[in-house]
């Protein structure tokens, strides 16, 4: 299926043989044990989407709260809320049906908020649809402090801004789809703040998540900032991202900046920016990545800042500039293939540029060129003067307008060889 149509097929994302396992959880949960799930309509929603059930759902959470945790659960029905709805207590869990069970927020709010004093333990969303066209500010999903957190089988669209995690430990996201918002960013995972010892963030694990839709411009993708440590990612896709796609920065200015990102199968595609933007952090690891069509810059952006970045196997085609800008230290390209770059303006920017700037970069076994776009790259390769400390070794560069240009000329910490 076209990457297009699966993200609006009203059904991508949700297995039919998952949701039939969500169907069937909960009623025979609330057969063995009543007492911990709380229905929403038991407690007076009426699911009709023109009533407004922000207190009743209210009411289901709160019960679910005080008894000490449980299923607040939503019948097949169309949910309007005027208002967020807060959790601050452990292990409840918001579960729907589906596509079946969906909420209507109308306004400027945060839809679903879980956060406390302290970490909030064990909760989790599962099976549930945001329709958020009614949004005019806030997120869909925000946790603030919580532990052990799991979204499942979230679907939601046309809002304004998508998720946010701040200081947390452990959440997972998995086989989720975020479509069409409208505000600053689909995601954002967050720790930390200026100066030392304001907290930080462990453990971020997207599985099977899709983002995108309409390109609005400067919206991010997901933007990783500040003390977030360990980012594990596995098929991440990306569609027409108004900026950048996948950020990682310390704008906060948090004691550290991210660190520990492992990305398997990562796709984008068509980004109003950077498809991949590293200003800074240390340790990354991207396995497969596939990227196409950034609007405005290179596919992807190693700044001055990242440190120990690797990239092994995938491509990068169709950029605007480059396909890849390396100004970082310790950055490792292997197996990687770079074509029909400098789309924007042909024969201007090359395949792989590595900056003055940029210290301990290793390329090898790398294609920087294609036979039917010859002319596009200006070279395979581009090292510009004051870079140091590269090896470029066993390399394909033909079919550019040159094979390499080498600024930085040649030494014992400035290796090209053995390239053809």
């Amino acid at each position: 299926m076209d990457r297009r149509s699966f993200l609006h097929s009203p059904h991508a994302g949700l297995a039919p043989a998952l949701l039939v396992s969500s169907l069937g959880a909960v009623p025979a949960q609330a057969r063995e044990t009543p007492e911990s799930v709380f229905s929403v309509k038991n407690h007076g929603a009426k699911g009709t989407g023109s009533a407004d059930d922000t207190a009743a759902i209210q009411a289901a959470i709160d019960a679910a709260s005080a008894a000490g945790g449980g299923i607040v659960f939503f019948p097949k029905g169309a949910y309007k809320t005027t208002a967020g709805l807060r959790c601050s207590a452990h292990h409840v869990s918001l579960v729907g049906v589906g596509h079946a069970s969906a909420l209507h927020p109308t306004g400027n709010f945060d839809t679903i908020r879980f956060a406390g004093k302290g970490h909030l333990y064990g909760n989790r969303v599962e099976d549930l649809l945001l329709q958020e066209s009614g949004k005019t500010g806030g997120h869909g999903l925000v946790g603030d402090h919580v532990a052990q957190f799991h979204a499942m089988r979230v679907y939601a669209g046309t809002g304004w801004n998508g998720w946010h995690f701040h200081n947390f430990n452990n959440v997972t996201l998995d086989h989720c789809r975020f479509e069409n918002y409208r505000g600053e960013y689909y995601g954002r995972a967050t720790g930390g703040g200026a100066g030392p010892g304001k907290g930080r963030s462990d453990v971020l694990r997207l599985f099977s998540i899709v983002c995108g839709g309409a390109r609005k411009a400067g919206m991010i993708g997901i933007d990783i900032d500040g003390f977030v440590h360990t980012v594990n990612g596995w098929g991440v896709h990306f569609v027409s991202i108004g900026a950048q796609a996948l950020l990682a920065r310390n704008s906060l200015g948090a004691e550290n900046p991210p660190a520990f990102f492992t990305f398997d199968d990562l796709e984008c595609d068509y980004p109003g920016m950077e498809c991949i933007r590293l200003e800074d952090g240390i340790r990354f690891f991207f396995n497969n990545v596939q990227v196409h069509g950034s609007q405005g810059a290179a596919n992807i952006f190693v700044g001055r800042k990242a440190r120990s970045v690797s990239f092994t196997g995938g491509f990068s085609t169709g950029a605007w500039d480059a396909g890849i800008s390396i100004g970082g230290h310790d950055v490792a390209l292997s197996a990687m293939h770079f074509n029909t770059n400098s789309a924007g303006a042909h024969s201007r920017h090359p395949g792989i540029f590595v900056r003055q700037y940029a210290r301990e970069v290793t390329i090898t076994g790398c294609r920087s060129g294609g036979e039917a776009s010859a002319g596009w790259q200006a070279a395979g390769c581009l090292i510009e003067q004051g870079a140091d400390g590269f090896v470029v070794t066993g390399n394909n560069f033909r079919h550019n307008v040159r094979g390499i240009i080498n600024g930085a000329g040649f030494g014992p910490s400035r290796v090209v060889a053995n390239n053809v």
